[in-house]
């Protein structure tokens, strides 16, 4: 019982070390930056773009994200920009 209880507590302790602080295996860093180049990037990244006033920028991760061309993609993005403002 006592081996047990000391496994469960290694095993606890070594889950909380692996997903702690910047340097751990689990954690999805590439969302927390601000820079969309890092991890996958979505329609939140999209927006979060818009809204700091970098629209080239939105759609180029427009572009990554649904494989579009970069016409379609501005469209896109500005009816999105558009519907941000209301």
């Amino acid at each position: 019982m006592l081996f047990l209880y000391i496994t469960l507590i290694v095993l606890v302790c070594l889950l909380v070390f692996l997903n702690v602080g910047p340097s751990g295996i689990f954690t999805d860093a590439g969302r927390r930056v601000k820079s969309p180049g890092k991890g996958r990037p979505t329609m939140f990244d999209v927006r979060h773009l818009l809204m700091e006033g970098q629209k080239e920028m939105a759609i180029q991760v427009y572009c990554e994200i649904f494989h579009t061309v970069p016409a379609k993609a501005k469209k896109d993005v500005e009816e999105l920009e558009r519907s941000l403002k209301v």
